[in-house]
Parts: C-alpha cells; structure tokens; sequence
C-alpha cells in the first residue's frame, strides 16, 4: 500500500513539473514570436481571464454537488476577476498601446484585477470558519479595497487636474502600482501566516497548494514593485501575468483537491462508514420490524380490549359519562343516551345542554366532578333530576399513566338497582341449580378454605366428603387421584381453575369419577400381561424382528429350541444367523420379509432349520406375519418345532374325533329335547286337566287310584322336563352362550328361604337337615336362580343317597375372600376310582339298570359348569358307606353396576323344587 502511495506522489510530482514547464514554455514562445506588445499582452491577459472565468465556472458546478462555503466565493471572486480582465483586455485594444492606457479607469481595472484574487482567497478562508462574524470580515475587507481604491482613484484625480509633466504622471502611477503590489504581499503573507498556524481547517495537501499559489502571486507582484528598477510597464506587466498564469494551475488543483478528490475520499469513507451503519440498521431494522410487529399485535390486542371495554360500558344498565379538566363530555354510553336523550345515534353532548336542564342539583354534579380532579379520589352523591328520578352518582379518577384524564360518573338508577339485584339473586340461583345438575363434581376453594361443594361430589365421596383435602395438588393444572370411600377404593380425575376476586386466591376444581375406566385400563394392563405369558408358555416358539431383520424378541420356547438361556444372548441378532439358508435361500427370505412389512401380508416360509447353540440342528416349521407395538413395525416369526409334529397330529386326531363324538352326542340330546318337549307339553296339559276334573268332582276316584296316578304323571313330567332342560342347558354351556344374570344377594338367606322347601322331602325319609352357618349375612354377586338350581341338585343326590334316619350338614362360611358352602351327607359314599368321573356328562357311579336311585347323570355337570361361571370351584370329598361332602367356593368381588343383570322374572320356587327333586321316589 505504501508503495502504491509513493508510485501516486511521483505520478503526481511528474503531472506538476510537466504541467509548469508547459504553461512557462507556451508563455515565453508567444513572448518571442509575438513581437507587437499589445497582441501579446491580449493574449497572455486571455489566458488569464479565460482560466479565471472557467475556474469560477468549475467552482460553482461543483459545489452543485458539494456545498463549500470557500469554493462558493473564490468561484466568485475569480469569476468577478475573470471579468474585470476582459475589462482590462477591451481597454488594451482600444488604447493600441501602453503609453496610452495610464488613465484612472485602467489604473482602477488595473488594481482590482491584481488585488481582488488575494482578497478573495483571504476572504474564503476568513470565512470559512465557523465562530467567523461574516459581517464584521466582510465589512473589515470592504473598508481596505474602498480605501485603497479610493486613495487610487484620488490620486489619479489630483494629477489628471494639474498640469504637470508626464514624468509626475508616470511617478504617480508607479506609486499606485507600487501600494497595489505591496498589499497584495501583506495579504498573501498574512494567509500563510495563518495557514502555518493552522488556523483553518486544511489537510497536508490543501496546505501545500495554498502556499504555492501564495509563493506565486507573491512572486508576480514583485516585477511591478521593482517597477523603479525595470522601468518598463509593459515587460512588468507581461512576467507579472506569466507568474501569476502559474496560480492559476495550482488553483485548479487546489479546486480538484478540495472539491473532487477530498470529496471523494469523504465519500468513500463516508460509503464505508454507511456500509457498516446499513448492516447495523439492517439488524436494527429486524428488530425494528420485529417490535413493529409486536406493535401492531399490542395494537390489534389493545383494539379488541376497546371494542370490548366499549362492548362492556355499553352494556351495562348504568348510565356512564367521562368529563375531562373543563368539565366538557368526553365519553357516554348507550344507558346515558336512552336516559338523558333518547337519541341513540347522537355523537355529541354538552353538559350545559343534556345535564343542566334535567338536574335538579346540578351544581353538586360540578362540585363532585372538581373535587376528583382536585383530590384524585373517589366521592358519592344523590342526584335529582327534574321528572323524580333518583340516582346514586359515583365520580372516580379516571387515571391513564399515572395522570387523571378525566373523571369518571356512573349514574345508578335506584329503581333499577333493586331489579337487578333482583336478577343477580335469580341468575346465583339459576346459576347454583346448574352447577347442582351436573354430573362432575365441584368445589370452589378460597385459599384453603372449602366455600362451596355440589350434589355430584357429595355423591363421589359421600359420607368421607368432610375428611378430603381438596387444596392438595392445587399448584397444578390436572390430576389423577385415589381415595377410599365406604371401603372401596375410587379414582378421581381433578381439573384446577385458580383466579383472583377482590384480592382473594380462589380455586374451582371439576372432579370427574374415572374409577369405571381406571379399572378398564388395569384390566387391560392385566390381559397384556396375561397374553405375554400366554406367548411366553405357548409351545411354538415366538420371535420378533425389526426391519433389519435383527431379534427384539423371543419366547421361551424359541429360547430352548435354540439352547439359550437368556434372551440378551441373541437379542439385535440378524435372524439369518440362526437359520440355516443358502445365498439363493437368504436372497429369497429378504425378499419375504420385506413384503410382510411393505404389503403387510402373512407369508408361510415352509420348513427350515434352526442352528443352535451347540450346532444342533432343529426342524422347524415357520410363518411370517405383520405386527405392531406402539407404532412401531415388527415382523413375528412364528416357529413349531416338527420333532414333535406326529405326536401332536395323533393327539389332534384323537381331539377332533372326541369332539366329533362329543358332537354328534350333544346334537342328539338337544334335537331329543326339543323332539320331546312338544309331547311332553300335551301330556302335562291333559294330565292338569284330568286334575282339575278330579279336583271338581266330575271324576270318581275308588281306593284313590285317579289321585295317585294324576300324582305320577306329574312326576313324571317334572322328571322329563328337568332331563330337556339340563340337556338344554349343558348344550348352551358346551357352545359358551349361557349367560348368568348377577346381582348382589345374601346367600345365606338365599339358601336358608331354600331349605323351608325342601323340609318335606327329607321328612319322608325321616332325615334331619342341619343348617349353620357362621354369618347371617354374607353378600356376593350370584344368579340367584341358577345358585338355588345347584343347592336343590346337590341336596336332591344327598336325598336319594341317604339312607331312612340319616343326616344332612349344610354349613356356609367364609375363607380367603370366598364364600364356602359344604353339603355333606351320611349315604352310601362313592368309590374312590369314581371320584373324578362324577362331573363328567352322563357319567353314573352305578350304571347298573338294578340301581336304587334314578337319574341322568348330567346333574352334576351342569353344577359344576354353574359354579364355574360364577368363578367358583367344586370339589368333593367322599369314604364308602361313610358319606359325601361337597365344597362350593364362590370369590367375594365386587362388580360395576353395568356388569350386574338383574333377574326381574317371574318364577314359582315351589315348581322348581318338584322339578329337581322329581327323581326321587319313595
């Protein structure tokens, strides 16, 4: 850079030399070959206005573009100066020569022209300065020219009057020039003086030129100062005017410095200043912008926030009214419109007008509006106005950045007042039966304090309601809670609302009862276990693989057939690496798996081989299928070993046809059943009506025979509706849609209405029933029906098994969260080897056609697949000729109130009980 610097300066010092040389070298040839003196005086004299002139003109073009206070008046000046020479030029000409032209008006152009250039430039630069009284310079520099100029033109005056020689003329004329030439020095000399002071505000460069051109024009006044020595006006004048020509290019640089070349250097740094204020306002334009756009959304906020504050004055039933400092209306609403001048479309208001001729106390209206604004507090009046109204006036401060900008008025109608406390007692009512009606609870706190609860919530924790810390968990916004009501355990869900009114801290809380699918959601949780243990026992082995086709998961059958203890040993394994493939194999299998995942289809991969650990080889067969967990795709490898594939189709086999048999058995039974039911019912409704022509006398019955049969025929029937019904009903039971109907009963007192009909069977038999139990109540959710079918079956084999003079125990107690009831009797007992065949269908300890007892063989059967259903289990404890005991236990679990069916049917308990005990004969 510096080199580049100093290339500049030599360039420059060259441009100057060469441009001297040039104006020196054109000014001293004209000199030689222009021999008239007047031509060449016209010429070098038009160099020199020309320059002048076309200075002043650059200067005032430029500073079109640069406003400089110096270069506005030396552009003047040397125009002015420019001019006066072709003044001086014209004289010249017209005189012809010399000798002829020393008059006072060539003698006053003269001076002007030498003197002016320097007071021009000591005027500039006096000027520029900014603390400079331009009229006290101006003034100053006026005072000297028209002194000089004066003393000039007196002189002249004085000679031209006198006759004297022209000796005198010429004497006098050179001491003219000789004052001109001296001040023109005193004045260069005191510019450089000032310029070396650094008395204005000049760079290295302006301060160079300048003095040069002070150098100069200090130097072309001294051939006319020498005048006594040269004596020779026209050769004095001539090199005065080469030197001075010399000013001129030095101005001209000094123009170009000051005006372009300065400029454009403030320019370039003013460039790259602005270059670094645009990327400082570019970013404070992006925060700029962004403010703005707060702004405007404060301002759409605040917007809303009148139109609403508006909506709210508007809609209010008293009347409002705003007066500003001079007690001028500045605001009302539509109740002041409708009140004061039922014109509502009506923009302005004057109190004068509206208020002073309706009020009757106006002036205490005035008082009240001064004290607020005197006081800045609040103040209460009556006021009356003309037609008998009455209202209460509150006047408050309407205060807006900390100052009052008016007072505030709500005028209360008095009438009004009352009706609408009147409807906010209504609309608190309306409000609270409402908030009564809803089925979520709720509580309103004030801090801790409980100020209000609802019917629903009362109804949610009942009796426990005093005991519940509702201000628990209050910092948040949602929560799940559990309680023990009554004993049982409840989940609530809680819904927090916190606000202020009047500088309280209240709360709402919405209590919801999410106990029903609370429990939903632990069933669920409790079947997803349930199924991952049922994959992890199933015997197929269970894998299942991410998209890279690496292990996430294995059961344990898929565990063992590979000999791995522990999932982590193959878990985000490549799959591949434990089946045996070929290139061609594996190649296949990619192209499987991805079709599984991106057509999401079930793919049967045929036979393969597992490698396990120990390099043994296992046959298996495997199925690909679409799986999903949370979202996420996985493929399940479903693997069955086929070392056991024979045995498992003989077991199949022996399955289905069991089941076939099983089949064919049960659809017998049930199209016999129905098959018999359509006789069975001719034969009932002859048989009642034969009874009830017995029973009015229009049969004759010798030795009771009618009787007895009609008895047997019933027995009969009973008999053989019990076997269609327990077929019936085993039917339903085998194809699962046989529904219990539960409902909360005491089974003690179930089973102890129960034995008062059954009281007289075992009378017959003189047998003793013994009943005990260790509670008198005991609730468990049953069907009711079908538990009193199970107690009457069970006590009918008791019956029948029981010798004449036996015993039956039957005894209910609790044990474990379950309900236990024991009948046992004192009969024959069963073989020990029959034991596990009595719950099978149609299974008899004696199949023999010689029994003692009648029966089906499905009784039993059907109680155990009862008591199943209810959850319970049967077991049976019996000694030969010692006796039987059954042991029924049904849980104690409470159900949901939409899981309980009650049985509202009507039925006969005492046709019930003939029909169960209708085996039984004596």
């Amino acid at each position: 850079m510096k080199d580049m610097m100093k290339d500049v300066e030599k360039k420059e010092l060259w441009d100057e030399k060469v441009s001297v040389l040039c104006i020196l070298g054109f000014s001293i040839i004209l000199l030689l070959l222009v021999k008239d003196q007047v031509k060449c005086g016209v010429f070098i004299h038009s160099t020199y206005s020309t320059f002048l002139i076309a200075m002043g003109i650059i200067v005032f073009n430029i500073t079109n573009l640069n406003k400089d206070r110096t270069s506005e008046i030396i552009g003047l000046i040397f125009g002015i100066t420019g001019i006066m020479e072709v003044a001086y030029i014209f004289r010249l000409i017209t005189y012809g020569h010399y000798s002829y032209m020393l008059n006072n008006l060539t003698i006053i152009i003269s001076g002007v022209v030498d003197i002016f250039p320097i007071i021009g430039i000591y005027l500039a630069f006096r000027l520029s300065k900014k603390d400079t009284n331009v009229f006290f310079v101006v003034f100053r520099v006026l005072l000297g020219v028209v002194a000089v100029v004066s003393s000039i033109v007196l002189s002249a005056t004085l000679l031209s009057k006198t006759s004297i020689t022209n000796f005198r003329w010429a004497l006098s004329f050179e001491g003219i020039v000789f004052i001109i030439s001296l001040s023109v020095i005193i004045i260069s000399l005191t510019i450089y003086t000032s310029i070396k002071k650094n008395n204005y505000d000049l760079d290295a460069c302006e301060k160079k030129l300048l003095t040069k051109i002070l150098v100069i024009t200090i130097i072309a006044s001294f051939p006319k100062l020498l005048h006594f020595v040269i004596g020779n006006f026209y050769l004095e004048d001539l090199i005065s005017q080469i030197i001075t020509n010399l000013a001129i290019y030095y101005l001209y640089q000094y123009i170009i410095q000051t005006n372009v070349r300065k400029t454009y250097k403030m320019l370039n740094e003013t460039n790259e200043e602005l270059l670094i204020k645009t990327e400082g306002l570019k970013e404070k334009n992006k925060k700029l912008l962004h403010e703005t756009n707060k702004i405007g959304e404060l301002k759409e906020v605040l917007t809303i926030k009148e139109k609403k504050l508006q909506s709210t004055l508007n809609a209010s039933v008293n009347s409002i009214v705003v007066f500003n400092n001079k007690k001028e209306i500045t605001y009302v609403n539509n109740a002041f419109k409708y009140c004061f001048s039922g014109d509502e479309h009506k923009l302005s208001y004057n109190i004068d007008d509206d208020l002073k001729p309706n009020l009757k106390n106006y002036e205490d209206l005035i008082v009240n509006i001064e004290k607020v604004f005197e006081t800045k507090a609040n103040s209460n009046e009556f006021i009356y106005t003309n037609d008998g109204r009455i209202y209460q006036a509150i006047f408050a401060p309407l205060v807006i950045n900390q100052d009052i900008q008016g007072a505030l008025c709500i005028l209360i109608d008095k009438a009004k007042k009352k009706e609408f406390e009147e409807k906010i007692i209504e609309a608190n009512q309306r409000y609270e039966s409402f908030l009564e009606s809803i089925g979520d609870g709720i509580v309103v706190l004030e801090g801790e304090k409980r100020v209000y609860v609802n019917k629903a919530c009362k109804d949610i924790f009942k009796q426990d309601i005093d005991s519940i810390n509702f201000s628990e968990n209050c910092d948040k916004n949602n929560v799940e809670s559990e309680y023990i009501v009554n004993g049982e355990k409840i989940y609530v869900e809680k819904r927090f609302s916190r606000y202020t009114k009047n500088g309280k801290n209240k709360t709402i809380i919405v209590i919801r009862d999410i106990t029903s699918r609370k429990k939903a959601q632990m069933k669920l949780k409790d079947s997803q276990k349930s199924y991952a243990r049922f994959i992890d026992i199933l015997p197929d082995g269970i894998c299942l693989i991410d998209k890279e086709l690496n292990i996430y998961y294995a059961n344990k059958s898929l565990l063992d057939m590979l000999e791995i203890s522990s999932i982590k040993d193959i878990k985000n394994t490549n799959v591949k690496n434990i089946i045996n493939l070929t290139l061609e194999e594996k190649d296949v299998f990619d192209k499987n798996m991805m079709e599984v995942l991106e057509k999401n289809r079930y793919i049967y991969l045929l036979e393969h081989e597992f490698v396990a650990t120990t390099n043994k080889k296992v046959q298996v067969e495997v199925n690909a299928l679409p799986f999903s967990i949370e979202n996420n795709k996985y493929i399940m490898l479903i693997t069955k070993d086929l070392t056991h594939k024979k045995t498992s189709e003989m077991a199949e086999k022996e399955l289905l046809e069991r089941l076939k048999t099983d089949k064919i058995k049960t659809e017998f039974f049930a199209n016999m059943s129905h098959e018999l039911k359509t006789p069975l019912n001719v034969i009932s409704s002859s048989n009642q009506l034969v009874d009830s022509f017995y029973k009015s006398g229009k049969i004759e019955d010798f030795n009771s025979n009618v009787k007895s049969h009609i008895e047997l025929v019933r027995q009969s029937s009973y008999r053989l509706q019990r076997l269609i019904n327990n077929i019936i009903d085993l039917t339903k039971m085998e194809s699962g849609f046989y529904n219990l109907k539960l409902d909360k009963h005491n089974i003690v007192e179930v089973i102890e209405d129960l034995i008062g009909y059954v009281t007289d069977y075992t009378a017959r038999k003189d047998i003793d029933l013994i009943f005990d139990t260790e509670l008198e109540e005991i609730y468990v959710y049953i069907d009711k029906q079908e538990i009193e079918r199970v107690m009457l079956n069970l006590l009918s084999n008791c019956i029948k098994f029981t010798e004449n003079g036996g015993n039956i125990y039957l005894n209910i107690y609790t044990k474990d969260q379950e309900v236990c009831i024991s009948v046992k009797d004192n009969g024959v007992g069963i073989p020990k080897n029959k034991l596990e065949l009595i719950f099978e269908e149609f299974a008899q300890v004696d199949k023999t056609l010689s029994r003692n007892t009648e029966g089906s063989g499905i009784g039993l059967t059907i109680v155990k697949n009862l008591v199943e259903l209810h959850g319970g289990n049967i077991k049976v404890i019996s000694k030969v000729n010692v006796g039987t005991e059954f042991i029924i236990s049904i849980p104690i679990k409470n159900l949901n109130y939409e899981d309980c069916q009650q049985n509202k049917g009507i039925y006969n308990i005492e046709e019930k009980v003939k029909i169960e005990f209708s085996d039984i004969y004596y």
